[in-house]
């Protein structure tokens, strides 16, 4: 060849190098910057977090944030409640229930009647079973303050009785139940006295069945210490009914009707039953349910204040 062709394959091979050492530089520089950037989208997340995690850690040291601040509100601690105020100085306050039907303690729907008042200071506190139906055998058991339950059984013959209890707190809460022993399911009468400001007891889970009237709602009486007026709520469930609520005068025979009240297609005594009292007179207040039976058992829950 001569020195002609030699030159023009040089100058070819020239131009190859180049073009080859661009596209390396080209491709080099192409992954530098994809390298770099996918480091950064990976630091990008991580980034956030930390400044998240640090605004947290600013806003718990240098006070609350008003997330936190909701936080601490809803969940923080609750200064606890006094015990309400007494309206005067502690008396015996007396109240007898009569005619409560009991459940058999073997049935297997069974539910216990349970009455429960506050003491107001020291004095005797007393509870008796004053009459069980024939042949009938109860179980009476108190406990104050949720000890355990001290509990006698009587008969008709024998009743149950705690005469000797006693209150010596500024304020304790006893509970007193009451349910047939066995297979027996009587009827029963029940008197408490204690010392207290304003009389309240609370019966749960006394029936609301219908008949038998032991069944249908409850029966009390009680003498007022001054003069007032009573207040019963009461509720039931399971059932719309329709009740009604009677206050007598007991302090002869007859008794004489007071008040009353009738509730049709209710599930609670609405608005609260409400009479003024006499001292000098003794009296009795019914809530009965006036519907058919059914085969349900409603549970009934009231709540008596007296003066």
């Amino acid at each position: 060849m001569d020195d002609r062709v030699w030159k023009n394959i040089s100058i070819v091979l020239g131009v190859v190098c180049a073009l080859l050492i661009g596209v390396a530089g080209a491709l080099m520089i192409v992954g530098s910057h994809r390298s770099g950037s996918t480091a950064n989208a990976s630091a990008s997340p991580s980034g956030v977090v930390a400044v998240a995690t640090d605004s947290a850690a600013a806003d718990n040291s240098g006070g609350p944030s008003a997330s936190t601040s909701g936080a601490s509100q809803s969940h923080g601690p609750t200064a606890p409640s006094g015990p309400t105020p007494t309206p005067g100085k502690p008396s015996p306050a007396t109240i007898t229930f009569t005619n409560i039907g009991l459940d058999a303690s073997t049935d297997a729907q069974a539910t216990t009647r349970t009455f429960t008042f506050i003491s107001d200071g020291a004095g005797p506190v007393t509870f008796a079973v004053t009459k069980i139906s024939a042949g009938g055998t109860a179980k009476l058991c108190i406990n104050v303050d949720g000890s355990v339950p001290t509990c006698k059984i009587g008969t008709p013959s024998k009743l149950p009785t705690f005469p000797s209890g006693a209150a010596d707190q500024v304020h304790s809460t006893w509970s007193v139940t009451l349910i047939g022993y066995n297979s027996s399911a009587p009827t029963v009468d029940l008197t408490f006295t204690w010392p207290t400001a304003t009389p309240k007891v609370t019966l749960t889970h006394g029936r609301f069945q219908g008949t038998p009237e032991a069944f249908a709602g409850f029966s009390a009486s009680f003498k007022p210490r001054a003069s007032g007026s009573i207040n019963i709520q009461a509720a039931w469930t399971l059932i719309t009914t329709k009740a009604s609520m009677t206050l007598y005068d007991a302090s002869g025979t007859p008794a004489i009707v007071v008040d009353q009240r009738q509730y049709d297609g209710v599930t609670y005594v609405n608005p609260a039953f409400t009479s003024n009292v006499d001292p000098t007179k003794t009296y009795q207040v019914k809530l009965l349910r006036t519907s058919p039976d059914s085969s349900d058992r409603p549970d009934l829950t009231a709540q008596i204040t007296f003066p």
